[in-house]
């Protein structure tokens, strides 16, 4: 019994540690670090992309190239759980998005506040995530200097094509790099996010993969 226990809690350790990793590699653009935390044949939805997580991860790398260089983010992660059977399991945790971004020529700061769901899979012997879905909550956006940011520029904005909760996040993904919101986006309270933590559960519990 002791054994079990110290080796259900040297996974769950294994399991946390990609997921955390795979944030950190992404905020400092280690690409290649970034790549083995994902099975080649993982799947991805964010904001803006749906589909193999590698090809996000070659997007990802794209899309920070064309960003300023006063561009900054942060990953901040909290509230880990793990749900672990045999050589699956589920990271369910919360993820706040600090960004700040040069948009017309004036910093804003972006926050974006979300649930991610890392279904992990056990091959080899060795843990990597086989599925990553993003489950957003809310977002803000402000000047960085108060005042700087006329009127005008936010009478202009067209916030009218993204939902609600996640509208300045969506409209800056457009804004830097052309990023139209993905089409299976998920947010928070809305029939999406449910099938998506029902798909999940059902998986760890040993059904397929939910895209299959």
């Amino acid at each position: 019994m002791a054994d079990n226990r110290l080796e259900a809690a040297a996974d769950r350790s294994e399991i946390l540690e990609v997921s955390l990793r795979s944030y950190v590699y992404r905020d400092r653009g280690t690409w290649d670090a970034l790549l083995n935390c994902f099975h080649p044949d993982a799947q991805i939805l964010s904001s803006w992309f749906e589909g193999n997580a590698h090809e996000f991860i070659n997007g990802s790398s794209n899309m920070m190239k064309s960003h300023d260089p006063s561009d900054s983010q942060k990953h901040i992660i909290g509230n880990q759980n793990v749900t672990l059977n045999g050589d699956r399991a589920v990271a369910d945790f919360y993820v706040t998005l600090n960004q700040r971004r040069r948009i017309d020529g004036y910093l804003f700061d972006f926050m974006t506040w979300s649930n991610v769901m890392d279904m992990h899979l056990r091959r080899d012997g060795e843990w990597r995530i086989i599925g990553r879905f993003t489950i957003y909550e809310k977002d803000r956006m402000d000047p960085h200097k108060r005042g700087e940011v006329p009127d005008s520029f936010f009478e202009n904005m067209d916030l009218s094509p993204f939902p609600d909760a996640l509208k300045y996040h969506c409209w800056r993904n457009v804004q830097g790099s052309g990023e139209l919101p993905a089409k299976g986006l998920a947010i928070e309270g809305t029939e999406r996010a449910a099938q998506i933590r029902k798909d999940v559960a059902a998986w760890v519990d040993g059904a397929k993969l939910p895209w299959e």
